[in-house]
């Protein structure tokens, strides 16, 4: 409570300088009840009652050129402080008052659709700067709000309109920006079996962004649920070329296309060829499923003794544990092995490479601050 009335300062000296400046202007004139209103709100401060004092000093602030300052700044301080409720009700009122002229209007919409958005109101804010977007020094801003709200709505369509727009009016490209909702909108297309637009935003999407991992990443899954393996795996395997830390993240599904395809040469050669390059557990573990039943579990163990050896790691500690082998085992060993699979499994997780927020899932659009293509599979 003591920051609040510490903060409002300004904003009683602000209204204190108003009177006195009227006063002077006009010594003919008498104004009681605005020193009263004054001393009123001051006393309302010191008794720590910062909203009747605010509601005191917003009535004595006339709008006008020398004033209108200090109501936008009063409510960008609301905002930033999360009170929003009485930042929307500061710009409402100011905005009712028929005396603001355009230029104050559009100032005061502006604040007010921020309000909006910080208090999740999109209908709402989408109207203000719908309008907005007609006024020129304002469109660049309406524009990326607008943007905003319909990636949050999820009216990808809409976004991609907007995104372009953006680019054309602010001369900023945001390629990585265009791709995903191009990506998101062959997804929701896809789900409602529009095939020809699903894969006309991909095209899209590939020709904003051409090394972008999740453009293939969909087209694989768009084939492997017709049942054309073939053309998945194509597209699976371009993640080779494109950026090898996120194989980890579908080999299960490469590995189902090989065996639909009925190829375990070539899942055997892949896993075999990739593992060699990675201390990923994720495709440890898969080989040594594959080494297991192609051709032996001894063969299995042999090969993770000499991982152990080479690099120890309680990841590769807990895989060795789980495979059987041929060796007989004492009563010791037994516990041991049984100890050591008590150990949590290593799971991919996932990192913001722009605010660090990390997550077992992968987000195309990081849930924190909001950008796209920054959470990468860490080495697991």
């Amino acid at each position: 409570m003591f920051e609040i009335a510490i903060m409002l300062l300004p904003v009683a000296a602000a209204s204190g300088w108003y009177v006195a400046s009227k006063h002077y202007k006009a010594k003919a004139q008498k104004t009681p009840n605005e020193h009263e209103g004054y001393f009123k709100g001051l006393n309302y401060l010191l008794n720590e009652q910062p909203d009747k004092a605010i509601s005191v000093f917003i009535d004595l602030l006339e709008v006008d050129d020398e004033t209108i300052e200090i109501h936008l700044a009063l409510g960008t301080l609301f905002r930033q402080r999360g009170e929003v409720e009485k930042s929307i009700r500061l710009h409402q009122n100011l905005i009712a008052r028929p005396q603001i002229n355009q230029e104050t209007r559009v100032s005061v919409l502006n604040e007010l659709g921020l309000d909006y958005m910080r208090a999740g109101l999109l209908d709402r804010a989408e109207s203000i700067f719908l309008e907005l977007e007609k006024d020129y020094s304002y469109r660049v801003n309406a524009t990326r709000q607008l943007l905003s709200i319909f990636q949050q709505e999820k009216e990808w369509l809409k976004a991609i309109d907007y995104a372009t727009k953006l680019e054309l009016i602010d001369a900023h490209k945001q390629p990585l920006l265009l791709t995903h909702l191009h990506c998101e909108a062959a997804l929701l297309l896809k789900d409602d079996s529009d095939v020809s637009r699903t894969k006309n935003h991909l095209k899209k999407a590939l020709k904003t962004s051409p090394d972008n991992v999740r453009v293939n990443v969909i087209s694989a899954e768009i084939a492997a649920s017709k049942g054309d393996y073939r053309k998945a795996l194509k597209f699976f395997m371009k993640l080779l070329e494109q950026d090898t830390r996120f194989v980890p993240v579908f080999v299960d599904q490469i590995i189902h296309c090989f065996d639909q395809l009925d190829k375990p040469k070539q899942k055997f050669d892949f896993l075999a060829d990739f593992q060699a390059n990675s201390e990923s557990s994720v495709i440890i573990s898969r080989f040594i499923t594959v080494l297991s039943e192609q051709r032996s579990e001894g063969e299995a163990s042999a090969f993770m003794h000499e991982k152990l050896l080479a690099n120890p790691k309680l990841s590769y500690l807990k895989l060795y544990a789980e495979i059987d082998g041929d060796v007989p085992i004492n009563a010791e060993s037994k516990f041991l092995r049984h100890i050591i699979q008590q150990f949590e499994e290593s799971a991919l997780d996932f990192q913001c490479n722009q605010c660090g927020f990390t997550s077992v899932e992968l987000n195309w659009c990081c849930p924190s601050c909001k950008e796209w293509g920054t959470s990468l599979p860490s080495t697991v």
